[in-house]
This record gives structure tokens, C-alpha cells and sequence, in this order.
């Protein structure tokens, strides 16, 4: 016989509460909290945002309760009950100032900008640990004056619109409430992202739901045909009044198969997953998406990230209107790292299906990324942000900050990147949509023979011709960039063709959770018939500088200077060009410039001197005192001018900068006779700028070398100057006191590539790969740092002394397995500065991501 309960419903200080009996079992009433209240945790096994259970199970045990279900601390050996559920026993504490991770009662016990989350004393984890007015930054309640965003948009039913924010919003029935249809605009998608253009047949009426304190439901007045939408948001502000900010639209798709929207972690042992459709929820039965036991549920959800979480022991579909979520129980703790959760479909063999039989997408639409509920991940000793961030044992990967976010990517089959806030919370998986040049203004048209838009960028392997490859069939690993262009941020992406022929790159000024790239057809300034790939992207003085490597008789380095942006309206940029050859750049009639630099001294094989290397490429693209910088084995480069044209016609906008030192001259750098695929430790040179001085990392064949500019040292004959680098002005920093002196290894010879170089707030950063001792990464805080002892390692200690290891631990506390280093970037947020830094142990090796905070 099933058990009713009695319910009775009450408002205490605006918080809904429920009374909750179990009738015939003569238990006393039990007060909860109602889904989506700002009360916390709940009693017996409810917490806050869980759906009520309909009755007790047939058993007067806790309501809510799971398979390790209990009533008090008697029932758990050696653990404790908290929510209905057996729990180790946190680390306890006295004097009332816990720290965080110890066990607690209340707010009161914990220390300062500590919280009591789930019975431990916690950083918060997002804006709704923190009373009204304040908002969670870096794991700290503070005054909320950030902005809102929308973060997706889906359809949960055919005529239903979900909506969700990035934090809670205003639902009372002001003008400026999420619940005000007013305030949405529906239009199917389109080149003008920021734009809506409103459409009778998308009025939306008045039919609006609250889901929860984040999210909304818009009943549409029709059931929309498949394809592409968009929805816009305007007017509406989060509870400290802060107005929607950017983006402030989400794309969403009708038709195609159902997919896993989002991650949410629930508390330490527990996290909440978004699919588009709501899911059949009975447990254990064939197509639906509960499970009770950790073989059924092992055949249905896998978890994977920073630290293991074991199995995971239970999942629970929630009742509509969030039929559409799961709650997941897992064996392990989380700690505060990123974690992927896959979902299975049919075509793994592991049989997930949706209500209606349908399969799950593939990958990359069967998983997502949360952030654990542990302590923030603030410095390279605490461990990994992520352990291969997209579970698919991608083995190299790139960082690039975008609109005050980090993003990493692309993943192991060129579809998606992760986007982050800059303490690693919040993370968005991020999926794009490439289109294709199907024109011939100037130039070429796309390869691929697909239909656009495409899903990758492509990835080595790919099927040529198909939607896995990139619009002109790219397939092979790509790089992040991103700048601006008339005042607008965008992000770059430049992809690899293995067989060369390379004319394309993409460009977004998009930043919802699909990014629709506008592909830029290079071909009129770039000789693609023996290019792969991009060695160095950057953007300086509103232009974009792409470098490409080129290998073969020619050995003549590509840098192209692209001077606009594709327009808002357009699919994409036939860019003029000044040919592929030669001819004066001119910036009224040309969109791309060929700079010539393989006329340049040293960087090209037509250089004086002439650059010898069998592959020559540009190894970066940096500015400083409003001047471009770029170098390669052959020598070091600057423009004279904030805007320079090619070398061949405008050859004093160039000067050589190559260093004149007596230890420069004494060491070979080092080349490559890789075209793609290049790694930091395939580069002779890296750039950074501190304390109004430029400091070069150079690798040699020898061993690596940091040298540093005194703009001062040199101010003339002219183009030399006292703001400017020259050749005279460098000096060796940092050098061996012992075996080669000559070389900046920090007496640790196998200190083999320098491969870092990055400037994090008040700090300048240097990093090895080292094959046995794990990478090697110091730094320096002092004004203009010149000896080894101005850099420092673990704890403080003086870098290069004996037994001083580097910030984090050499390798990261795993030697072995974090040898070499990746494309690095840091964020700036007010005074805090974030350093992510990738690393792997080479190919096989799946990457991992670190984050110092300083």
C-alpha cells in the first residue's frame, strides 16, 4: 500500500515552507524548504531546489532520502547522516573560526569570508550562497555590481521557451523582471547577434513561468519549424539591480537530437545535470534516465575531472516543469576543479534514451562542464583546474582570455571549447558553427563540398568533404586568438591543412554559447599552396597579424596583416589583398597586406642576412611602446611605425632589433622542421612586457636564454631610439652561475626549453620543460629582475639555489607526468591577475589545466 503525505503550506519571512508527514506511520511533521527558496539545505534528505516527493515510498524513512539512506549519525558507521545520506565525518575545529573544509553548524562558525555549505565551512560557489545585494567573486560575498548574462536557451517542450541566467534575477512584476515578456525578442538566427528584428508570428504573449530564481519558461504561440533561433533579452536586472549584460541572447535549435545542456554541482556529493528534453524517469528501466545502483548507473553517467568521484551510486529525474533534470549521487567528494559529466547514448552501446526513444547526441553534445563544490582551485600547489578538460584525451590545447572569460580549446575533434570565469567557476561548454565561403569576390571558395554551416574546425583524421573537417576541410589542431577591431573585441581561430593550401581563418564577435565564426579569405595576400597552419596570431593597433610557417625551397615566412573585420551583416570577408608575391600594401583599396617577410633581415631566406632554415615561420607577434615586435630563428624585427606596410615598398617602416650581445652571437637558436602542430618548445622565441621593459625567452640549441631590453641603453643614430628596443639595448638575464653561463637555466641543465613567459598582476613568470624534473616555473615581483636571485620558487625560496623547486612543485607535484608546457594566458580582474597554464606529458597524454591566482 503506497503512503500518503500531508502537506501544509506556510510563508516565514517570504521563504515557503511545507509540513511533511508521513500518514499512518504517526511521525511529527517535518518542515522544508520549497524548490528554488533561499533557505539552504533542507531536512531528511531534501535540499534547496529538489522537487517534493509525492509521498514516503511505502516506508516512514526520511522523505527524499537515497540507497544509503538515514535517519541520524547511528545509522552511519563511523560517518555522519546529513540530508538522509551517510557522509565521512569532516575535519572538526575549535574556537568557533573554522577553516575551510572543517565541519560547522552556522555561518558563525566558520572564519572570515567563510560560509556553512552543506555542513563545511566553504568559499561560495555562486551568487546564491550570498545574501541579496552581493554576488560570489572568487569565492568571496561581495558587493554585486557585475552584470548578469543569459546563459543558454532551449526548448523543454515544442511550444516552450526555457530560458536560463547566469544568476537570480528579479521575478516580482516590475518592468525590469525576467517574468515581463516585454523584455524577450524572438527572430530566427541571423549575421547581427546583437540585433533582433521582432516578428508578429514570434510575439510572445504574456504566458510566463518561473522554473526557478535563474530561469524562465516563454509558452510561444506556435510550435516553430526546425532550425535556427535566437533570443534576445533586454531590461531586465539581477537582485542588486544590476541591467542583463553581455551576452544578452542565446541561440537555440528546433529539431536534431537531444542533448546535455549544463552541470550544476548541488553540494559536495551531488550535481545536477540540464538536458534539452525532459527525460523518462522511472529508475533502472530500459530508455530511462534513473538509476539505483552503480552498475545501472555506470551504463547511463560517467564523471570525470580534477580528483576522481568514484561512482556514481543514484540518479533521480526531477518533476515537471524540470522533468528536463537529473540529480546525480556520487561516491567521492568534489573538490573545487573542473569536472566533465558524460551522459551515454545508444550509439556508446550503453542505452540512454529520452522519453521519446530518442538518442542522445553524440559527442560532443553528451557532455558537459561544472565546477566542483571543494575549495577554489588559487594556486598551481592546489592541483589541477582540469584533468582532460573534454574527455577525450586531447593531448594539447590553448588558452586565450575573450570578453573578461578564459576560454580553452578546441577539443580532440575541433567542435568545442570550454569558457570560464577568471577564478575557473561558471564554466559555459561552448560549441561552434563555421561558415563557409561560398563566393568568389576575390580569392577562393571553401573545399569542403558539405552544406554550411559546420560544426569543426576539423582535427587530424577528419573525413575530407564531411562535417567533421572545416569549412576548406580543415584537419588538424588550431590556435586561439583574440583582439580588437573598431572598438570590438573578437575571437580568432586558424585551423591546419595537412596537404597545405591553407587561405582561411575565422573570426566571432559572438560570445552566447554557440559561436558562429565568419571566415576571412586570405588567398589574395597569402601563398597557401605550401602553408598548413599559423605559427603566431595577435592583434596590435586595431589589425590582426597572422604568422604562417612554410617549409621547402622557398622558405619564405608568411606575416599578413589583416586591417578589417568581417562586416556585422556579412557571412564572412573576401579580403583584397596586395598579392601573394609582393606589391605595396595599401590600406585604402587592400583588406590583407603580405608584409614580405622573407625580405626582411634574418627572418627570411631573401633576407641580409638570409634566414637558413629549412622551415621558417614567425615565432611571435607582440607590441610594445605602440610598436609591432616578431622574431624567428633568424633574429628579431620592429616596426618603426604604429602601422607598418610590407618591407618591400616601405622598407624603412622596419628595422632589425636582432641583439648585438657577445652571448647572443655565441649560441644557435633553435629551428623546427614542423609546418603545424607547434608546440611552445618548437618556438625560438617568446615575448612578454613588464615594467615598461620587453623580456624575450630565446631557445637555442644549447639550452634556452632570457634576455631583457633597456630601451635607454641606445637612442640613436636613427630608427634607434630611447623608447624603443634596438639591437644594443639587450641583456642576458638571469644567467647560470654554473656550467654554461651563457644560457638561463637557473643552473638546472635540464631546464631544456624555455616555454613560459607571461606577466601575472605585479609578477613576471618563467617556465621549463624538463623531461625528468617535471616543468620548472619561477617568478619575479622585483622592478627589473637581472640575476637568479631575483626570481623565486616554492615557498619563496631563491630560484636556482639547491632544493628550491618551482611555484606549484617541479611538475606540478607529478613529475612524470607534467613535462612540458602549452600556450599559456592570463586574465586580469581589478587587482587580481589569473595565469592558466596547460600542461601534458606529450602525445598519449591527456592535458591538464593549472591556475595561479596572484
Amino acid at each position: 500500500m503506497r503512503l500518503g503525505r500531508l502537506l501544509v503550506v506556510a510563508w516565514v519571512w517570504g521563504v515557503a515552507l511545507v509540513q511533511v508527514g508521513c500518514s499512518g506511520c504517526g511521525d511529527p511533521l517535518v518542515t522544508y524548504s520549497l524548490p528554488g527558496s533561499s533557505a539552504g539545505v533542507c531536512a531528511d534528505g531534501l535540499r534547496n531546489g529538489d522537487e517534493l516527493d509525492v509521498d514516503c515510498g511505502g516506508s516512514c524513512q526520511p522523505c527524499g532520502s537515497r540507497d544509503e539512506g538515514c535517519q541520524d549519525d547511528a545509522d552511519c558507521a563511523g560517518g555522519e547522516c546529513r540530508s538522509g545520506v551517510c557522509q565521512p565525518v569532516p575535519p572538526g575545529c575549535t574556537g568557533g573560526a573554522c577553516a575551510e573544509g572543517e565541519s560547522c553548524g552556522g555561518d558563525s562558525d566558520c572564519g572570515a569570508s567563510l560560509l556553512c555549505l552543506e555542513s563545511v565551512c566553504a568559499r561560495c560557489r555562486e551568487d546564491s550562497h550570498c545574501a541579496a545585494g552581493l554576488a560570489c567573486r572568487a569565492g568571496a560575498c561581495e558587493k554585486d555590481d557585475f552584470a548578469p548574462r543569459v546563459q543558454m536557451a532551449f526548448l523543454p517542450g515544442s511550444t516552450v521557451l526555457r530560458v536560463r541566467f547566469s544568476e537570480p534575477m528579479r521575478r516580482d512584476g516590475s518592468p525590469a523582471s525576467i517574468l515581463n515578456p516585454d523584455n524577450y525578442c524572438v527572430e530566427l538566427t541571423d549575421e547581427t547577434p546583437h540585433e533582433c528584428t521582432p516578428s508578429d508570428a514570434f510575439w510572445l504573449g504574456s504566458e510566463l513561468t518561473e522554473v526557478d530564481p535563474n530561469t524562465v519558461d516563454i509558452q510561444l504561440p506556435f510550435a516553430p519549424g526546425n532550425g535556427r533561433y535566437t533570443v534576445h533579452v533586454s531590461g531586465v536586472v539581477d537582485r542588486a539591480d544590476n541591467e542583463v549584460g553581455s551576452p544578452r541572447h542565446a541561440d537555440f535549435e528546433v529539431g536534431g537530437p537531444p542533448r546535455l545542456m549544463s552541470a550544476t554541482t548541488l553540494g559536495r556529493d551531488r550535481v545536477v545535470l540540464t538536458f534539452s528534453r525532459p527525460m523518462q524517469p522511472g529508475p533502472d528501466m530500459a530508455g530511462s534516465a534513473g538509476c539505483t545502483s552503480r552498475a545501472t548507473c555506470a551504463a547511463r553517467y560517467q564523471l570525470t575531472g580534477s580528483s576522481a568521484l568514484g561512482a556514481v551510486l543514484s540518479a533521480r529525474v526531477l518533476s515537471a516543469p524540470r522533468d528536463n533534470e537529473v540529480i546525480l549521487t556520487h561516491e567521492r567528494l568534489q573538490g573545487g576543479g573542473q569536472y566533465t559529466a558524460r551522459a551515454a547514448n545508444t550509439e556508446d552501446g550503453d542505452g540512454l534514451r529520452s522519453v521519446w526513444g530518442e538518442r542522445l547526441g553524440a559527442s560532443p553534445l553528451d557532455r558537459v562542464t561544472f565546477t566542483g563544490f571543494g575549495p577554489l582551485v588559487s594556486a598551481w600547489q592546489d592541483g589541477p583546474v582540469q584533468v582532460d578538460p573534454f574527455a577525450d584525451g586531447v593531448a594539447s590545447t590553448s588558452a586565450v582570455a575573450y570578453r573578461g572569460r578564459m576560454y580553452l580549446g578546441p577539443n580532440a575533434s575541433g567542435t568545442r571549447a570550454v569558457g570560464m570565469d577568471q577564478d575557473g567557476v561558471r564554466p559555459d561548454d561552448l560549441a561552434f558553427r563555421f561558415r563557409k565561403d561560398t563566393q568568389r569576390l576575390s580569392g577562393t571558395r571553401s573545399a569542403n563540398t558539405a552544406g554550411a554551416p559546420f560544426p569543426s574546425i576539423g582535427f587530424p583524421g577528419c573525413r575530407e568533404g564531411s562535417y567533421q573537417c572545416g569549412p576548406d576541410n580543415e584537419d588538424g589542431r588550431a590556435l586561439f586568438a583574440s583582439g580588437t577591431f573598431g572598438g570590438t573585441e573578437w575571437l580568432m581561430i586558424g585551423g591546419t591543412r595537412s596537404g597545405g593550401g591553407l587561405d582561411y581563418v575565422y573570426m566571432s564577435r559572438d560570445d552566447d554559447a554557440t559561436l558562429d565564426m565568419k571566415y576571412v579569405d586570405l588567398s589574395q595576400a597569402l601563398d597557401g599552396t605550401s602553408a598548413r597552419s599559423f605559427s603566431a596570431l595577435g592583434f596590435h593597433g586595431g589589425r590582426a597579424y597572422l604568422g604562417v610557417p612554410v617549409s621547402g625551397g622557398t622558405r619564405r615566412p608568411e606575416l599578413l596583416a589583416l586591417l578589417r573585420a568581417p562586416a556585422e551583416t556579412a557571412e564572412g570577408l573576401d579580403a583584397r589583398g596586395n598579392g601573394t608575391t609582393g606589391g605595396a600594401c595599401k590600406p585604402s583599396s587592400h583588406e590583407v597586406c603580405n608584409l614580405a617577410a622573407h625580405r626582411m633581415p634574418g627572418i627570411g631566406a631573401e633576407g641580409s642576412p638570409a634566414n637558413p632554415a629549412r622551415t621558417v615561420g614567425i615565432d611571435f607577434v607582440g607590441e610594445f611602446n605602440g610598436k609591432l615586435y616578431l622574431g624567428n630563428n633568424g633574429g628579431l624585427v620592429r616596426a618603426t611605425v604604429q602601422q607598418p606596410l610590407d618591407y618591400e615598398s616601405s622598407p624603412a617602416h622596419w628595422v632589425s632589433i636582432t641583439p648585438s650581445a657577445p652571448e647572443y652571437g655565441a649560441k644557435e637558436s633553435l629551428t623546427t622542421d614542423k609546418a603545424m602542430d607547434l608546440e611552445p618548445s618548437d618556438r625560438a622565441w617568446r615575448m612578454a612586457v613588464f615594467n615598461g621593459h620587453v623580456y624575450l625567452g630565446r631557445n637555442t640549441t644549447a639550452g634556452p636564454q632570457l634576455w631583457r631590453c633597456d630601451p635607454e641603453r641606445v637612442s640613436g643614430p636613427s630608427p634607434a631610439s630611447v623608447q624603443d628596443c634596438d639591437a644594443g639595448d639587450w641583456v642576458l638575464v638571469a644567467a647560470n652561475g654554473q656550467g654554461d653561463v651563457q644560457l638561463s637555466q637557473f643552473d638546472n641543465p635540464r631546464n631544456t626549453r624555455l616555454t613560459l613567459l607571461a606577466v601575472n598582476a605585479g609578477s613576471l613568470y618563467v617556465g621549463f620543460d624538463n623531461a625528468v624534473d617535471g616543468v620548472v616555473i619561477y617568478r619575479s615581483a622585483v622592478e627589473v629582475p637581472a640575476s637568479r636571485a631575483d626570481f623565486t620558487g616554492q615557498g619563496g625560496c631563491v630560484a636556482g639555489t639547491v632544493g628550491c623547486a618551482g611555484v606549484g612543485g617541479n611538475g606540478f607535484g607529478q613529475p612524470s607526468v607534467h613535462t612540458r608546457l602549452g600556450e599559456a594566458a592570463t586574465l586580469a580582474d581589478g587587482g587580481l591577475g589569473f595565469l592558466y597554464v596547460p600542461v601534458s606529458g606529450g602525445p598519449g597524454t591527456p592535458v591538464r589545466l593549472y591556475r595561479q591566482r596572484d
